[in-house]
């Protein structure tokens, strides 16, 4: 049996160091290579396998990078083995593979290509995100014997420890930063790497309507082109696309019948842990701009004696609207509109709108509007 007992468990001990210091994992599985006798390993989701998402080895860095670039990540040939896998928390290719298919299949001559052969794949975390360790062995070599399974699937247990320690400690890292926007009352909606629904703050539930809701651990809005927009935000700041030029950027804005609309920031979490061992790794900010005006005009008219109509009029003064559709949407004369903002020049000690803009925006009670800049 080419696994020597005593190096695996040594490499398994680091993985429950790795739990707290994940750059120790590229370490591990060299370690772990050398005690199978093998020529590279590395770990990698079962589902949405990417490039994103992936501990290796750098003797299958080559193979992994042809491996995405030429599709073979979309027609994963050892898939068929999942079940094996879920059995028995292992699978190796002559299980679900023929002498004459690992001969000829494009899959196994592409994999020789790089000099990798036989491999033994060890699952562990949770059957819904399900990861693999796989590890490769040379074209000249023996295929894994029972005798070698038996050892791995014991050694998965040691595996299975470290991935739920350091799944709870991204929990608890993710549980800190709900309470602290509990406590300072932002709505805030945190996913995982499927863009699933983790965790909602209050103010966030409070939020949920027809607008955005949600649905199955999906976060859903009544228009589907919002829905769809969101998820695609979603899936885009898991990885560095969210910089390119043809990706979609900035907040997504969610309309609401006769209300202020809401704005959705949609943002990455930062964190020294791979993903796929994330409780949660992004999060949704709602701001609520009709809650955030209505604030801020309280203010105005606390900073500088403002009636409640002078604080709206200096707001809309200040969004770059004329005074001409300030009086419209008022429903008052436009004479009336200008004694109002006389009142209101007076009590700020500003003469002219664009003084009166300047000055809410550097007392953060609007933004200043893009013909200002």
């Amino acid at each position: 049996m080419p696994i020597d007992l005593c190096r695996m468990d040594q490499a398994l001990d680091k993985s429950l160091e790795a739990a707290v210091d994940p750059s120790l994992w590229p370490e591990i599985l060299d370690k772990l290579t050398a005690a199978a006798g093998s020529f590279g390993a590395n770990i990698i989701p079962a589902n949405a396998r990417s490039p994103d998402l992936i501990i290796a080895t750098e003797s299958v860095k080559p193979c992994l990078e042809d491996y995405f670039a030429n599709g073979w990540h979309i027609n994963e040939w050892r898939l068929r083995g999942i079940p094996l896998m879920m059995r028995d928390g292992t699978m190796r290719d002559q299980q679900y593979t023929t002498r004459d298919q690992f001969e000829h299949l494009e899959y196994y001559r592409f994999q020789a290509e790089h000099g990798i052969g036989r491999t033994c794949i060890i699952g562990f975390s949770s059957p819904e995100d399900l990861l693999c360790l796989t590890l490769h062995r040379t074209l000249n070599s023996d295929v894994f014997s029972d005798e070698e399974a038996v050892v791995l699937q014991n050694a998965r247990e040691r595996l299975m420890a470290s991935a739920m320690i350091m799944r709870g400690m991204s929990a608890s890292r993710i549980g800190g930063m709900v309470d602290a926007f509990r406590a300072t009352g932002v709505a805030a909606i945190f996913f995982d790497r499927f863009c699933r629904v983790t965790e909602v703050t209050p103010d966030a539930e409070r939020l949920f309507g027809e607008e955005v809701f949600i649905s199955n651990r999906t976060i859903c809005s009544r228009v589907p082109a919002v829905t769809t927009a969101i998820q695609k935000r979603m899936r885009s700041i898991t990885t560095e696309k969210w910089l390119k030029p043809n990706e979609p950027a900035g907040s997504i804005t969610i309309p609401r019948d006769g209300m202020r609309p809401m704005v959705l920031r949609i943002q990455r979490l930062g964190g020294n842990l791979p993903d796929f061992f994330a409780h949660s790794v992004g999060v949704c900010l709602i701001e609520d701009v009709g809650r955030k005006q209505r604030q801020n005009q309280q203010q105005l008219r606390q900073l500088f004696a403002l009636t409640a109509t002078e604080a709206i009029i200096a707001t809309m003064i200040s969004q770059g609207m004329t005074l001409q559709t300030v009086a419209k949407d008022r429903s008052i004369s436009y004479e009336t509109a200008r004694t109002h903002l006389r009142s209101i020049f007076g009590k700020t000690n500003t003469g002219r709108q664009a003084e009166l803009a300047t000055l809410l925006t550097r007392l953060n009670l609007v933004d200043l509007p893009a013909s200002a800049l």
